[in-house]
């Protein structure tokens, strides 16, 4: 079981980015860990900075490249 909470950094695009451009921007997740996950990434919370426009297969498959089972 997962919580993850989103929260984009200030500004409307990365830097060096011209405006309008999504393709690179980044935002923290915060992603709580509960029962069988907590064993599995042995902790039970972090932060990790992903793409803006993500889907949640795409952000399982992040975590799963950290915290390999």
């Amino acid at each position: 079981t997962l919580l993850v909470r989103a929260q984009a950094p200030p500004g409307a695009a990365a830097e060096g980015s011209p405006p309008g451009d999504r393709s690179s921007m980044r935002c923290q997740v915060a992603v709580q860990y509960f029962a069988r996950s907590t064993e599995l990434a042995e902790l039970h919370s972090e932060t990790l900075s992903v793409p803006q426009q993500i889907t949640s297969l795409q952000l399982w498959e992040e975590i799963v490249k950290i915290h390999p089972r």
